[in-house]
């Protein structure tokens, strides 16, 4: 069983819906209906506000148990949500009939390609899939602040309430240009843990290869309620292209 298979039924506890990137999303797609889509959904909960919203959500995550999880927001409150199980980088297969006003990817979820080559790949095909003045959203951690000022580990998250407690260790390897992201999940008598490697993906990196993917607007924000980004101090990178 993969990590995201025995944290799906946690997930909501650990990283619990912000108003803060709802507001974000909606500024930027623009009023409802618009078609959206969710690449990496996990359980799904901000397609499910979106769409609650009058947004035309479709939405895919590589994770069978996130997608289970979708399934039961959708069937209980009745959503009318096109999801599917499969990799980010199918996109230009799995959607090819479909064009969206807005894509976007959150949740430090595009990091965990393998490659600038293969980020590159999906730009141009988020960029044949959008509409004509659409937009890309993407959110990741601030890779900048993690590298130059050796961070090895974000905020621990603790939900008193379940009650769980994650853990997050970061290890830059200049070598490979990798991070080795370690995780810990503590939850009533039971320990999770896990590590994988990520593409550490800096701004200014983000922007070439979204200019090479053929966005020619770009805005960048270190949160979600549009603070300036800051390399050296901000936690997050917001970007917003068309």
């Amino acid at each position: 069983m993969g990590f995201y298979d025995q944290i799906a039924k946690y997930y909501d506890d650990i990283f619990p819906i912000s108003e803060d990137t709802v507001s974000f999303l909606k500024a930027s797609i623009g009023n409802s209906p618009k078609d959206v889509l969710d690449i990496a959904c996990g359980t799904g909960m901000y397609a499910t506000e979106l769409s609650n919203e009058g947004y035309i959500l479709y939405a895919i995550d590589l994770d069978e148990r996130m997608i289970e999880s979708l399934n039961n927001k959708v069937n209980k409150d009745n959503l009318k949500i096109k999801f599917l199980q499969g990799d980010m980088k199918e996109l230009g297969e799995k959607f090819k009939k479909h064009s969206f006003d807005a894509i976007y990817c959150i949740g430090n979820s595009l990091v965990h390609i393998d490659s600038f080559t293969e980020i590159k790949e999906l730009f141009i095909t988020i960029k044949e899939l959008l509409k004509g003045e659409g937009k890309f959203i993407f959110q990741i951690i601030n890779y900048d602040r993690i590298i130059s000022k050796g961070i090895k580990s974000l905020p621990t998250i603790i939900n008193n309430d379940v009650p769980l407690k994650f853990e997050r260790y970061y290890n830059y390897d200049k070598l490979k240009n990798k991070v080795m992201f370690k995780t810990v999940l503590s939850v009533k008598n039971e320990k999770i843990e896990n590590s994988i490697y990520l593409t550490p993906l800096i701004c200014d990196k983000a922007i070439d290869l979204l200019h090479e993917a053929g966005f020619y607007e770009i805005n960048v924000y270190g949160d979600f309620k549009g603070n300036k980004f800051d390399k050296d101090n901000s936690y997050a990178l917001v970007i917003e292209a068309k």
